[in-house]
């Protein structure tokens, strides 16, 4: 790989992201040459901002909120994962062509799995919720058939959508999963108790503020997991450790892992994630 693969991350916010230095390190495990950048984009800025990317020779870009369900439709196509989570989180060029992918789930599922020593199956999880993020998440998650799924977000019609779209994607009796949608409100969290409980929205981290989340909640839960990475706990880990919760973690271990699977992706190489797991980038 003699050329430099020009590379990027987008989104807003954006200054936070260690996308940069994360595809440094694995680029250096094969003393390939990689130029990575990090520009802020919205959903309006999308389109224009790609057709330039492309056509100045960018290979591939790593796509963040608030923009991974728009970033669907510029692709020329998309893979099984970005069609069931109708979102996008990675977009490169092959063959002439744009491929749009969701390595979210896999990131995922591979921290969750591999680095914590989780398992899914036959378990109780509640995703907060229904964004791109959340959308990148469930599809990889039912497929590891938990026994119940439960989705709860500010806007209830958000959510429904949600449930509409993936109902008309995904078998969830075949997977022995129970699937349901609903709003923040006490009656519908707290109608049962949760093994997992994922946080997929970005409020604790963009603002430092609270869900607002009951602390009886997290009674019995074993972990809480938020997406999103920090230096310091975030709001939604501090709410679940003193609601309770056995075990707490951000989201390095998945950006890590999800980072890895677009590297592969862009360079058809696979980097080892394991240094950057143990020591996360300042």
């Amino acid at each position: 790989m003699d050329k430099k693969l020009k590379l990027a991350v987008i989104g807003k916010p954006i200054t936070h992201s260690k996308s940069p230095d994360i595809h440094q390190n694995f680029a250096n495990q094969f003393n390939a040459k990689i130029e990575f950048g990090k520009d802020e984009v919205t959903p309006d800025t999308l389109e224009t901002w790609l057709t330039d990317f492309f056509k100045n020779g960018g290979k591939g870009v790593s796509i963040t909120l608030p923009l991974k369900e728009a970033a669907l439709n510029y692709a020329d196509e998309i893979s099984d994962r970005a069609r069931l989570a109708s979102a996008c989180n990675v977009v490169y060029a092959k063959d002439k062509k744009l491929f749009g992918d969701n390595t979210d789930g896999h990131g995922l599922i591979t921290d969750l799995e591999n680095n914590l020593k989780v398992t899914l199956k036959d378990k109780k999880i509640l995703i907060l919720g229904a964004g791109g993020a959340a959308r990148g998440i469930i599809p990889s998650i039912i497929e590891k058939k938990p026994a119940k799924l439960k989705v709860a977000n500010r806007t209830k019609s958000k959510v429904l959508l949600l449930k509409k779209d993936l109902e008309g994607k995904v078998d969830l009796k075949e997977k022995n999963t129970i699937f349901e949608a609903g709003d923040l409100s006490d009656d519908f969290l707290l109608d049962d108790s949760y093994d997992i409980v994922i946080n997929s929205t970005s409020i604790s981290t963009q603002t430092g503020e609270s869900i607002g989340l009951p602390k009886a909640l997290f009674t019995g839960t074993k972990l809480a997991y938020d997406l999103f990475y920090a230096a310091e706990k975030t709001a939604f880990m501090q709410e679940a450790l003193a609601g309770g919760a056995e075990k707490i973690s951000d989201g390095w271990g998945m950006l890590v892992e999800q980072g890895a699977e677009s590297f592969k992706l862009w360079t058809n190489l696979i980097p080892d994630t394991s240094r950057l797991l143990e020591k996360p980038i300042d």
